[in-house]
């Protein structure tokens, strides 16, 4: 009897401590990576930059909220489709087929080899700041005008094409979300990513709230938890050589919103 009531102590004393761990465990940290900041001037507006950048978030679900330049007068976000999230662990980017950072009134010559101080604010992460480097100027593609993401181009499907059409789907799973997509007459191609344009074949491009999360190259792919709130997905199917699939006058596109606690 003695030695049931010992042994019941001590699974006692193992539970608190489990607990104990468990409300002591540190909470991940916020940080926000920054890589590949590229400044293009825009042909059709050659005073304005485009600044485009990778921003890795290697903690819990961020927003970006705002941005500055001490090269500009002014440095705004190119659309406005509600809060620019980024999921728990993942991998987002500021780019031409998305929302992007603009900058307006430059000091000084747009000259080969300069760079440009930027910093991003986040709601958690704080302020990140890198350079962003000059590349050669941005031609606009049409894109914009069908009312698409940023300042791509798009690929009319011609008569006698596969004409792609598109559904997404969206649940919510222990790690965050899974996103499926379901397709007809379109094939995903990674293979053939960055070649020729082959018709019904490409990939996906992949938006939380016109921020491009990245490429899809198969039918189903996950996003980490996100902020509380009302979110957009959109899922664009796009060519082997990146432009976007039009029907007509009608984007090949889909989207869907989702409630996050």
């Amino acid at each position: 009897m003695k030695v049931r009531k010992i042994v019941g102590i001590l699974a006692l004393f193992g539970l608190i401590a489990g607990l104990g761990w468990v409300a002591l465990k540190p909470k991940p940290e916020a940080q926000i990576l920054l890589s590949n900041a590229t400044a293009a001037p825009l042909a059709s507006q050659p005073n304005q930059l485009a600044v485009f950048v990778t921003m890795e978030n290697v903690g819990p679900p961020d927003q970006l909220m705002s941005a500055s330049a001490t090269d500009a007068q002014d440095a705004r976000f190119s659309e406005n489709h509600g809060p620019l999230a980024l999921p728990s662990e993942s991998r987002a980017s500021l780019a031409a087929d998305g929302v992007f950072l603009t900058l307006d009134g430059i000091d000084g010559d747009l000259k080969d080899g300069r760079t440009f101080p930027i910093s991003l604010m986040f709601e958690k992460a704080g302020t990140v700041t890198t350079r962003a480097r000059l590349v050669a100027p941005k031609v606009s593609g049409k894109a914009a005008d069908l009312g698409l993401f940023g300042i791509g181009d798009i690929c009319q499907v011609g008569d006698g094409e596969p004409a792609p059409r598109i559904a997404i789907s969206a649940e919510e799973t222990e790690g965050g979300w899974k996103i499926g997509v379901l397709s007809d007459d379109f094939e995903f191609t990674p293979n053939l990513v960055d070649g020729p344009h082959v018709p019904g074949t490409g990939h996906g491009h992949i938006y939380l709230n016109g921020l491009k999360l990245g490429r899809l190259y198969s039918s189903t792919t996950r996003i980490g938890h996100l902020p509380p709130g009302q979110h957009e997905i959109r899922v664009t199917l796009s060519t082997n050589d990146h432009r976007a699939y039009v029907i007509g006058d009608k984007p090949v596109t889909a989207s869907i919103r989702i409630l996050s606690d």
